[in-house]
C-alpha cells in the first residue's frame, strides 16, 4: 500500500482485472488517472493547494437547475490553512484508476464507491461517489484531489487525453443518442465552468493544459 492506505497502481490494476472491468474501460481509467496525476504534479510544483487535507472535506448534495442531484465540496469541517499543502498524488492515482471499475452496472459510481468503502478506502469512496455529478470549486487556490480526478475524467476521451472541447462534444452527442436532447444546455454550461477553471490552472502553472499533457504516459 502507498502512504495513507491508498492502493498503489499494481493493486488497482489487480482490482480492475478481478472485478472483470472491460479492457476499454480500463484504458479510460488509465487515462483519467494519468491526466489527473499530471495536473496534481504540475500544481504541486506551483505551490500546491490551500485546501485542507482531503479527509477533512465533505461532499454536500444540492439540486441543479435541471432537477438532478449534484455535489459540491463542503469545507466547513476543513482546517483553515495559511500555508499550502501538496496534493496527494497516490490518492489521485488510485481514485482515477478505480473510478469506473463498475461502469457496466447501473449507478456505477455508487457501486464502486460502496466497494471502496468496504475495502477500507474512504477517501477514494468519497471522490468516486461524486465524480459523475461534481461541481468544481471556483477558487483555483483551493482545489482538492476530487477536483483533479473529475477534471481528468472530463478531459479524457476513452483511453487518451482529448481536451475539453472534444470530450464535451462526445458527451453531448452521447446524451442526444440516448434521448436526452435537452442535456445540451446543461452540458455546455458545465463546459464553460470547467474552461474557466482550466484557464485559472494554466495561469498558475505557466503553460496550457495541452502543453502539460504532451507526451503523457498512461502506464505510470
Amino acid at each position: 500500500m502507498a502512504k495513507g492506505n491508498h492502493p498503489d497502481r499494481k493493486k488497482c490494476m489487480e482490482y480492475l482485472e478481478a472485478y472483470g472491468t472491460p479492457s476499454h474501460v480500463i484504458g479510460h481509467c488509465k487515462s483519467v488517472a494519468a491526466v489527473a496525476c499530471r495536473l496534481g504534479e504540475a500544481l504541486n510544483n506551483a505551490g500546491g493547494t490551500l485546501a485542507g487535507s482531503f479527509s477533512s472535506i465533505r461532499m454536500k448534495e444540492f439540486t441543479r437547475e435541471d432537477g438532478r442531484t449534484a455535489y459540491v465540496q463542503d469545507h466547513s469541517f476543513d482546517t483553515c490553512r495559511t500555508e499550502p499543502r501538496l496534493f496527494d498524488i497516490e490518492l489521485i492515482r488510485a481514485s482515477g484508476l478505480l473510478h469506473d471499475m463498475a461502469r457496466v452496472e447501473e449507478r456505477h459510481w455508487d457501486v464502486c464507491a460502496d466497494w471502496c468503502r468496504d475495502m477500507g478506502y474512504p477517501e477514494e469512496e468519497q471522490i468516486i461517489r461524486v465524480h459523475m455529478m461534481y461541481q468544481y470549486t471556483n477558487d483555483a487556490a483551493h482545489l482538492t484531489e476530487a477536483d483533479l480526478v473529475s477534471l481528468g475524467d472530463r478531459l479524457s476521451l476513452e483511453d487518451h487525453y482529448a481536451g475539453l472541447d472534444l470530450r464535451m462534444d462526445y458527451i453531448i452527442k452521447k446524451a442526444e443518442r440516448h434521448g436526452a436532447p435537452g442535456a445540451r444546455e446543461a452540458i455546455l454550461k458545465r463546459k464553460e465552468e470547467t474552461r474557466k477553471l482550466l484557464e485559472a490552472i494554466e495561469h498558475r502553472i505557466g503553460m496550457t493544459i495541452d502543453e502539460l499533457m504532451k507526451d503523457i504516459d498512461y502506464e505510470n
